[in-house]
């Protein structure tokens, strides 16, 4: 691999001058950052980066630490996150937390051992273990930006903010597309206690309900969590417990697609029996065997914004959330109420 010195022999000029041409210096004229470019990549010159960095006094790092990377959800974040760390000259170090406190815990250790310059984390569901983890990223005083969900206590940490999407509308809507089609007895398989994506989309739930004058009860409601699993047992507690209802929404598109799962194993027919509506819209809920109506978040525009105020807050600037907006996407999981 060619070397500096060696370009700068080849181009009878200095190392200094090859280094600032390479970096776009000011006080290199164009001319020459032409030819030293042109050089580069005649000898396809690949530039330190540790030594870069070691120079700069950066590490040029950002950690992102999600729940499962093999999620498409998940996935689409992080691309965000990748497509802006690109643009902004920063590599991205990917850990998994499994959705549990203590990976968590134990993956932040490792990238502020990097040392990371910004942090961006899906939180994990037992949010008890929750501040423990900020509590860490005080002390280190690396800018966090929470995608997705954020704990009750997080506006109390400085360095930290977040970006989610609008949890309270998002299911708002969704049950309003199941009231316009006649529905009134409506399951609504919640996630994860403590969650603020959780909370949002309840009180969604309940709104529309209100506002369309029909009374809300708990025997409608069954607490699931955030992947297919747990939409299997939740459907099937529901079933067990005869719970009448003719449509179903979910806390996300997995626990849609459990329950969808469910009712097909007891033959219900999807919508002409039961209408189902998600929350996400992954690459799954399009490519169901039943096609997912569903609510769609701006995913990669998501962990693209992250990245964006994780920078900002490590400039030293006052950063305010981010909630970002979501439409209903209304496919073939959802029909008029069975006359």
């Amino acid at each position: 691999m060619s070397t500096l010195k060696e370009m700068a022999a080849s181009l009878n000029l200095s190392v200094m001058a090859i280094s600032k041409a390479l970096r776009d210096a000011p006080d290199i004229s164009a001319s020459t950052k032409a030819r030293v470019q042109a050089e580069a990549r005649r000898r396809h010159y690949i530039p330190n980066r540790a030594a870069q960095n070691l120079r700069s006094r950066r590490s040029g790092l950002v950690g992102v630490v999600v729940p499962h990377i093999n999620h498409t959800y998940y996935s689409h974040l992080v691309w965000g996150v990748e497509r802006q760390a690109e643009s902004s000259g920063l590599q991205v170090l990917l850990a998994h937390s499994l959705d549990r406190a203590e990976n968590e815990m134990r993956e932040v250790q490792k990238l502020i051992a990097r040392q990371v310059e910004a942090l961006l984390l899906v939180p994990a569901v037992r949010w008890q273990h929750r501040l423990a983890t900020l509590e860490l990223l005080r002390s280190s005083r690396i800018p966090t930006v929470l995608l997705d969900a954020y704990p009750a206590g997080a506006e109390n940490f400085p360095h930290v903010s977040w970006v989610v999407c609008d949890d309270h509308r998002g299911s708002q809507i969704a049950t309003e597309h199941l009231l316009q089609l006649g529905h009134r007895e409506i399951l609504f398989l919640a996630g994860p206690n403590g969650s603020s994506s959780s909370a949002g989309r309840f009180s969604g739930y309940q709104r529309a309900l209100s506002e369309a004058g029909v009374a809300y009860t708990d025997t409608r409601v069954y607490l699931a969590g955030k992947d297919i699993d747990s939409g299997q047992k939740a459907m099937a507690q529901a079933l067990s417990e005869k719970a009448p209802f003719t449509a179903v929404v979910a806390h996300n598109d997995s626990v849609a697609i459990g329950a969808v799962d469910t009712l097909l194993q007891q033959g219900f027919r999807i919508p002409e029996d039961v209408s189902v509506v998600g929350f996400g819209d992954g690459i799954l809920a399009a490519n169901f065997r039943v096609p997912l109506t569903t609510v769609r978040v701006p995913q990669v525009e998501m962990g693209e914004m992250a990245l964006r105020l994780a920078l900002d807050l490590q400039k030293g600037e006052t950063v305010q959330p981010r909630q970002l907006p979501v439409e209903i996407i209304i496919r073939s999981s959802t029909a008029k109420h069975p006359a």
